[in-house]
């Protein structure tokens, strides 16, 4: 986060340390998307980024934010929209990086809404980047402002297309792995199998195994896992 900024954002708004682009499994779909974002002198702005829950899109905006470092980043899910102000984000439009996260949850109140159209004006697209995420399209998401449907609609979209069961596994391994969890190719099949087909499902069971007392003594084996997570 940018210094001068950072004091504005409640204490729940963070980025994870894991949502990084190396963190980031990339299927066909979303390869020319996921490489895109990753140079940003060739990003316009606005750039919307849609697709269902739990496919990626938080992971994403938070990679770009991770990747502008220094130059200075916001990040903003405004699924936390009730905790904070519109006013949180004037005044932001000359940082290199804007992520406003799940920009659907702002559709129907007045506020937030101008306050999404006055961010737009505000931001230089030859200097910053603004990425938005949002669960549909910019034309399916009852906006009561023509003026920010007209907009959003103007925007550069993509779409982010949720991984298959192959891709869940491989994200599931490769965090595991970065976490320095020591998986055997069984129980990864195990809980694959046992656990809710959703990436943030299975992340979530992740961090329990990573918070365990067994994980700190030896390799998890699947009488284990079943004990941690009580299957």
């Amino acid at each position: 986060m940018s210094p001068p900024h950072e004091a504005q954002l409640p204490l729940a708004v963070g980025l994870e340390d894991e949502a990084t682009f190396a963190n980031f499994v990339i299927s066909p779909e979303n390869l020319q998307l996921v490489n895109w974002l990753q140079e940003p002198a060739t990003v316009a702005s606005p750039v919307l980024v849609w697709g269902p829950p739990a496919c990626g899109r938080t992971h994403l905006l938070q990679a770009c934010c991770h990747l502008a470092g220094s130059g200075g980043a916001f990040y903003l899910p405004l699924g936390l929209r009730e905790q904070m102000r519109p006013e949180i984000l004037e005044g932001i439009g000359g940082l290199s990086m804007i992520c406003i996260d799940d920009v659907q949850f702002a559709a129907g109140d007045a506020d937030w809404e101008r306050a999404l159209v006055r961010l737009i004006n505000s931001v230089n697209p030859g200097d910053t980047r603004l990425l938005l995420s949002a669960s549909a399209t910019a034309g399916n998401i009852p906006w009561r402002l023509a003026d920010l449907r007209s907009r959003l609609l103007q925007a550069l979209v993509f779409r982010l297309h949720p991984l298959g069961e192959v891709g869940i596994r491989e994200a599931f391994a490769l965090r595991a792995r970065n976490r320095g969890l020591l998986l055997a190719d069984s129980v990864i099949d195990y809980i694959c199998i046992r656990a809710e087909r959703r990436l943030d499902a299975l992340m979530g069971i992740l961090q329990r195994l990573d918070e365990s007392e067994i994980r700190r003594q030896h390799r998890i084996t699947i009488p284990q896992a079943k004990q941690i997570l009580g299957w």
